[in-house]
């Protein structure tokens, strides 16, 4: 066996060793959530550490057009300066 070769396999069985025995990440436990609802469809939750904001924009109402309705694209009439 070669040293380049002993070299190699010490550091893979190192490396195998240092993710069998590394701690599991875990998030810290969190007190009492407390949330509070300052608009419609808006809400701001707090716990210790943590904090969450949830926005929702209103609905969006489109102007209709009337007596055109597909807009502008049809039913203006003429050429537009086109000859």
């Amino acid at each position: 066996m070669t040293f380049t070769r002993l070299i190699d396999t010490a550091v893979a069985a190192v490396s195998a060793a240092a993710l069998m025995f590394a701690p599991v990440a875990a998030a810290a436990p969190s007190g009492p959530q407390h949330c509070t609802y300052p608009g419609d469809g808006n809400s701001v939750c707090e716990s210790p550490g943590n904090a969450q904001i949830v926005a929702t924009p209103p609905p969006m109402y489109y102007q209709s057009w009337g007596a055109y309705p597909f807009g502008p694209l049809f039913g203006l009439g003429g050429r537009h300066g086109y000859r």
